[in-house]
């Protein structure tokens, strides 16, 4: 709300430039073009589209409002608008993008209907126009449906064959992993092999009861007749075998002769050498005749004549001894080759899982491609036919009717558009003007270059007519309005800055340019310091062009300050200086105006402020502007300070700046600012209103009272 104000503010003050392109704005765009508008008629038809779900008749089909969006843009292409212009026979200059621009194609929400309107001034061309765009479009709509279902034929054709040869591919993985594991089924294969596994668990249970009971009774005949396998293996065929016999019996009777002979010849004699040679030839030929039917030949060499044992029930035992030996290596062979059937059939069936597993994978997947080529082969048939019988996404199409009354009066519209561009380029200059403006319009933009205080804000009093002040010298004509409050408020605040230490008795009052009120403001400030009982001086130095003498009319007597510097006829200062009421004289500038800066910077203006200091409470110095020449600075360091007037309106920003470098070079004492006709703060002009309403109520109750 704040910033509107201040627009209406900028708007306020330059209402002029403002006024004068909204008058041109306004004429231009409303007024004239509202005298040359001609009716305009609108042609509208509509284009119905398919809600069914997206198949493979139509296999770009999106969702329903995203498929009406892509139809939205295409029906305003400009290839489109160029068939338009060529089927009506068009002007050629005229241009596609804008007859498609002035086409209104509007898709409602959550609709499948499409709105096409045309505005022209002749309502059949208007007619023509829509009606052509929708034949177009639905052509351009079966066209596209009919190559996107050719272009899906294509793409599936070529599909069909790559996925039968994917299919084949699988299939020969299937029967290679099947032939490689030697797999039927799986299940069956499972359920039996754990059937064998229990059968085979007893036939080894079984086994091992008839190799432990064999193992017992040969334990028991091993104690009775000490000997191993082989041993009595060999010993029953040696007790059993007629040669064999023969020969130990002539080996043990040799043996016997050699050993008495031995007694009695004694071991060197031939005839005991031929016998062990006798001996050793048939001991030769029995382990001959052994090893021809196999009795030693895969056994260390056993002593055959301590196993031939002659007699029937050592026979007995001893074939008994071998076949119980037999049968525990019959029962150990057949037990270790059931422990190997059991473990391989084991085996197999902790890889049957995953044997499953990964058939069950090929399996799906070659399932899989089978219903993929299924499916291709049935799209491809859909397709084919889809191809002759499609009719595109549009279900049916409302054609325009001419138009018998206008559509939009321009003329309105027109001056409506004329009335808002006025009101927006008007403002849009005042607001360019006002920035582009350097005049310093309110207290941010002084205190930006200056940090001195404020002593007062005096309003416009004289050209507004503030509080009825009809003259410049409010303090003297209207004591009691709050204008000449303000100026008594500010020589209140002299009387704060005056001490003994840094005394205030000579105050220079000075502005940036001319006719920013600052002689006004000094002979008010004088008049205000008077009032309250201090005995005060007016100097008027500004010699150049001196405004003392227009605020105090008839009182000039011809002398002043210029006079007195140049010691004029031995001019004295009691005989310049005018007395104009109590406790206020006034030193006006005198006729000489000749080199003031000269004047100003004399040794002689230095002693005659001295001079004056001895007579006067508050001596108030009305200098020359700031930027006109140095006088101003001069006076600021003769004094005691410097007090600036600042008006709106007259000055800028780089005035302000170029007085501040001044002020800065000159080391003058700036005691303060006063601010002159700031009515562009808002805060200040509510101030001065309410006040002065106050004032004039208190006023007129005292007068009802006498």
């Amino acid at each position: 709300m704040e910033e509107f104000f201040i627009y209406l503010k900028i708007i306020r003050k330059r209402w002029l430039p403002a006024s004068l392109v909204f008058v041109l704005v306004f004429f231009f765009l409303g007024y004239d073009r509202s005298r040359k508008a001609a009716p305009l008629y609108r042609a509208s038809g509509t284009l119905i589209f398919e809600t069914t779900s997206p198949n493979i008749a139509d296999p770009f089909a999106l969702g329903s409002q995203t498929k009406l969006s892509n139809d939205v843009v295409l029906i305003k292409s400009d290839t489109l608008a160029k068939k338009v212009m060529t089927d009506l026979q068009l002007p050629l200059d005229l241009d596609p993008k804008k007859l498609s621009t002035n086409l209104m194609v509007i898709n409602p929400e959550k609709t499948d209907v499409i709105e096409l309107s045309f505005i022209a001034e002749d309502p059949e061309l208007a007619t023509e126009i829509v009606n052509t765009w929708i034949k177009n479009y639905v052509q351009l709509d079966k066209d596209q449906k009919v190559a996107q279902t050719r272009e899906l034929a294509s793409f599936l054709e070529k599909q069909i064959p790559e996925s039968q040869k994917e299919l084949e591919k699988t299939a020969e993985k299937l029967k290679n992993f099947k032939q490689n594991n030697r797999i039927l089924d799986i299940t069956a294969e499972a359920g039996s092999t754990i059937q064998i596994i229990s059968g085979l668990d007893s036939q080894i249970a079984e086994v091992e009861a008839q190799l432990a009971s064999q193992k017992s009774r040969r334990d028991s005949l091993q104690k009775i007749f000490p000997v191993d396998s082989q041993g009595g293996i060999t010993s029953t065929f040696v007790n059993e075998s007629p040669i064999v016999a023969s020969l130990i019996k002539e080996i043990q009777e040799i043996k016997t002769v050699i050993e008495q002979e031995k007694i009695r010849l004694g071991n060197e004699h031939p005839q005991l050498i031929s016998l062990e040679k006798k001996r050793d030839v048939l001991e030769e030929q029995l382990q001959k005749y052994l090893q021809n039917v196999n009795i030693q030949g895969n056994s260390p060499q056993t002593n055959v004549e301590d196993i031939y044992q002659p007699g029937s029930n050592q026979n007995i035992l001893l074939a008994e001894y071998a076949n119980l030996d037999r049968e525990i290596a019959s029962l150990e062979a057949r037990l270790k080759s059931l422990n190997q059937l059991i473990d391989n059939y084991r085996e197999r069936v902790d890889i049957l899982p995953n044997l499953e597993f990964e058939q069950e994978q090929l399996q799906r997947e070659l399932n899989a491609r089978s219903d993929l080529l299924q499916n291709l082969i049935k799209n491809y048939q859909d397709v084919q036919i889809a191809i002759n019988n499609t009719q595109g996404n549009i279900r049916s199409a409302e054609f325009a009717s001419v138009p018998k009354e206008p559509t939009t009066n321009r003329a309105l519209t027109y001056l409506i558009q004329g009335f808002l561009g006025g009101i927006l380029a008007g403002s849009l200059v005042a607001y360019l003007l006002e920035k582009s403006d350097q005049g310093i319009n309110n207290i941010k933009q002084i205190r930006y270059y200056f940090s001195y205080p404020l002593l007062g804000n005096i309003p416009d009093f004289y050209r507004r007519k503030i509080d009825n002040i009809t003259s410049d010298l409010p303090v003297k004509d209207n004591p009691s309005s709050p204008v000449s409050e303000n100026f008594r408020a500010i020589v209140a605040s002299f009387n704060f800055m005056d001490t003994e230490e840094k005394p205030l008795k000579v105050i220079t009052i000075s502005s940036t340019v001319a006719k920013e009120g600052k002689s006004t403001i000094s002979a008010n400030i004088a008049l205000a310091a008077a009032g309250i009982g201090k005995k005060v001086l007016l100097i008027e130095a500004d010699l150049r062009q001196p405004g003392q003498k227009k605020i105090w009319k008839n009182i000039d007597n011809g002398l002043g300050l210029s006079n007195l510097l140049q010691k004029e006829n031995n001019a004295l200062i009691s005989d310049s200086v005018v007395s104009v009421m109590d406790n206020l004289d006034i030193l006006f500038a005198g006729n000489n105006q000749s080199n003031p800066v000269a004047l100003i910077g004399s040794s002689q203006m230095l002693y005659l402020i001295e001079e004056i200091k001895k007579e006067y409470d508050l001596i108030i110095i009305d200098a020359p502007p700031i930027s006109v020449a140095a006088d101003a600075q001069i006076l600021g360091r003769m004094s005691d300070g410097m007090l600036v007037v600042i008006r709106q309106g007259k000055i800028n920003t780089s005035m302000l700046a170029g007085t501040k470098e001044s002020l800065i070079q000159a080391e003058v004492n700036v005691v303060g600012l006063v601010l002159n006709g700031f009515t562009a703060d808002t805060d200040n002009y509510y101030y001065y209103s309410n006040y002065s309403h106050y004032h004039n109520q208190t006023n007129q109750k005292l007068k009802n009272k006498k």
